[in-house]
């Protein structure tokens, strides 16, 4: 097992701190020793203390995305939290329906899925507007799909997952959203198969590498997912995040965070709606 010093931790904790305002806890020493070896196997590197010397050397930038990759979580599911995709049909995309019919309105939909890992998330909202594409035919939809891990948007981008993502799906929906992908040539049939998205959901998203510690240079939102990110924050970079973010969305837009992800306490201009709801109050 690799072995990190007090010293050489406390380190990487300022440097993942500084770099994307992540706090890694002291309990997370284990994690980072674990994930690191795999890493420096990657490199085939043994030596701690050189690879802090490559990450924070000028021009280590590469490297140090490595870094941010090996440390971050970027494991989700489709329809995860299944009352928040509810409310986006159910409720959300009426509402637009019904607010897009008033003369002079935009005909444009705004949504962004900030922190969207793997994609899971933004693939699970195409397909909510394709079930509902009945509300939604005669406007413009435009989805966002952001992250700081670029080994999570390379996976997004190929639209590829292992069968256990698709496994609670009923034999209908896998079929209508994704291919079932052949086995290579010598690949043992009991072998899990893997599903990519139907190229018509894949081409509706926008993927883009952003640090959610910086302002977005996109026009604003009329619903933005921040689920199950914030908990990775403390409270000063978890107040930056947070109005980096209601900055992108206009008057009257949404937030949706994660079932355990209360923003209380923190400066915002949002109305609560419910656990996991927040709607920016409109200008007076």
């Amino acid at each position: 097992m690799l072995t990190i010093t007090e010293a050489q931790f406390k380190r990487f904790q300022t440097l993942i701190y500084d770099q994307c305002g992540i706090r890694l806890d002291d309990r997370k020493q284990l994690l980072l020793r674990t994930r690191l070896q795999r890493r420096l196997r990657q490199i085939q590197m043994d030596d701690v203390e050189k690879y802090l010397g490559i990450v924070t050397r000028p021009g280590g930038t590469e490297e140090l995305q490595s870094l941010i990759d090996v440390v971050t979580t970027n494991e989700t599911s489709f329809f995860r939290t299944q009352s928040h995709f509810e409310w986006f049909s159910k409720t959300f995309l009426p509402e637009i329906y019904e607010k897009r019919k008033t003369p002079g309105a935009s005909r444009e939909l705004r949504i962004w899925s900030a922190a969207c890992s793997n994609g899971a998330e933004p693939y699970t909202l195409v397909f909510c507007l394709h079930d509902q594409r009945a509300l939604i035919q005669d406007i413009k939809v435009k989805i966002i799909a952001s992250d700081l891990c670029t080994g999570a948007l390379n996976q997004a981008r190929t639209a590829t997952y292992p069968q256990r993502f698709v496994d609670a799906m009923t034999p209908t929906v896998r079929k209508q959203f994704f291919v079932e992908l052949s086995l290579a040539p010598g690949v043992a049939a009991t072998t899990p198969r893997e599903y990519q998205v139907r190229p018509a959901f894949r081409d509706q998203i926008e993927w883009m590498y952003h640090n959610l510690m910086h302002p977005l240079d996109r026009p604003p939102m009329d619903c933005v997912f921040l689920r199950n990110v914030l908990i990775y924050f403390d409270d000063q970079s978890k107040q930056t995040v947070l109005t980096n973010v209601v900055n992108r969305i206009r008057p009257g837009g949404y937030l949706v965070v994660g079932p355990s992800e209360g923003i209380y306490g923190l400066e915002n201009p949002l109305k609560k709606i419910s656990t996991f709801l927040y709607q920016k109050i409109p200008r007076e």
